[in-house]
């Protein structure tokens, strides 16, 4: 079966909904992520925080040295430890006034299952957050890595009740934060269409509680194991199963430069990236690159 990924990228080149950055907003935005990573990696370094870069910020890493030069976003891993003492010092004010987070929570909504750090004044509005009251900036993805059951059976029980969480959640985002222009975007194939109304009626189903909750429990249960000789990043594009990994695979981390500063990446990076992409040193051809669903975007360049 497709993934969520895989579908929306064959219908990129279909659609005129989507919003293609020009050159000189392609130079902004990743001069704002670089500007806004750097930031992060001090408060890292500042309380002494583990980190490393993720999906395809490790293949841009890996294979050239920074970002991927059509990508569009920066992705970035931490241990569970970690990633929920970053959002406590986040809460308490170590980000500043230029910033502000999102992320699973019991008294407030948010898109993902996972932390996003907003840039304010800047604007970056994705398809599926066309309709919500979210923050809608530029913004840097957090995923948390966590720590898989040991007993093989229990492992399976967990993940398919972690996969059927994220998937109960997203589907009451499509009833409870409904997207005219995802809607139609979706209907640019009757196979994407037929699952995208798969997902809005199981939606309704589950809408009895709030979305918020179903992230919340989806982020706290996943949180729950706490010691393994396995981890994995249940948000990641596959999902809980495959991305399982020996704990070797991630640490210790290892140094790459990336847009000539030195980052952490994946211990056995090579490991880890030819899990999710293959034989990734490829360069895959444009109509089987990864685009983002960019509905409208204005950036300015931070001061340098």
């Amino acid at each position: 079966m497709k993934t969520d990924t895989q579908i929306h990228n064959e219908l990129t080149n279909q659609s005129n909904l989507l919003h293609a950055l020009s050159e000189d907003e392609s130079v902004a935005l990743k001069k704002t992520l670089l500007s806004m990573f750097k930031e992060f990696l001090s408060i890292c370094e500042r309380y002494q925080l583990s980190y490393m870069l993720g999906g395809g910020s490790c293949l841009g890493a890996v294979r050239h040295q920074g970002f991927i030069p059509w990508d569009d976003d920066l992705d970035l891993m931490m241990p569970r430890q970690d990633y929920e003492m970053f959002i406590k010092l986040c809460n308490n004010g170590v980000l500043g006034d230029k910033y502000c987070i999102e992320y699973p929570r019991k008294d407030q909504d948010c898109v993902t299952p996972y932390l996003k750090i907003f840039k304010k004044g800047t604007l970056n509005v994705e398809l599926i957050n066309e309709n919500t009251p979210f923050q809608k900036g530029v913004f840097l993805d957090i995923f948390p890595i966590d720590n898989v059951p040991a007993n093989l059976f229990s492992r399976c029980l967990h993940g398919v009740i972690s996969d059927s969480l994220r998937f109960i959640s997203t589907c009451v985002l499509y009833v409870q934060y409904p997207s005219k222009a995802y809607h139609e975007f979706m209907k640019l194939s009757s196979h994407s269409y037929c699952r995208y109304k798969i997902r809005v009626f199981a939606g309704r189903c589950f809408a009895i509680v709030p979305h918020r909750l179903w992230l919340y429990w989806f982020d706290k249960f996943n949180a729950s194991v706490k010691h393994s000789g396995f981890m994995t990043i249940p948000t990641g594009r596959n999902h809980y199963a495959g991305e399982i990994q020996e704990k070797g695979v991630f640490f210790p981390t290892h140094s790459a430069l990336f847009e000539g500063i030195v980052v952490s990446i994946p211990n056995d990076s090579n490991h880890y990236l030819k899990s999710l992409y293959g034989d990734y040193m490829i360069i895959p051809p444009i109509e089987k690159r990864e685009r983002h669903l960019v509905y409208q975007f204005s950036c300015n360049c931070p001061d340098e």
